[in-house]
């Protein structure tokens, strides 16, 4: 039996950001763990979400695991989070 691959969430953040705040809260608010990365902390966390075509925070990156199996899009977005941070499509760390 293959074990399930493990989902992660990074949310790329900055101060003073609305969106940034409502994505952590829902975030949050399901116990769903998260990396938070401030993106104006670091040249390289914003050249590398830069990158991705974003200009704006807050950008979440869902990773399942496998390279090249993430899926990432930038703005508080409840429909995406749902989409992809269901309690079917994510475990839980204990």
């Amino acid at each position: 039996m293959r074990n399930k691959p493990t989902t992660t969430v990074t949310v790329y953040t900055k101060t003073n950001c609305r969106q940034c705040v409502a994505t952590k809260r829902w975030l949050t608010q399901r116990d769903i763990e998260f990396a938070e990365v401030d993106l104006l902390a670091n040249e390289k966390d914003l050249e590398a979400a830069k990158s991705l075509g974003y200009q704006e925070a807050p950008i979440i990156i869902v990773g399942r695991g496998t390279p090249g199996d993430e899926v990432h899009w930038s703005g508080f977005n409840p429909n995406k989070l749902t989409e992809h941070l269901s309690t079917t499509n994510i475990e839980k760390s204990n």
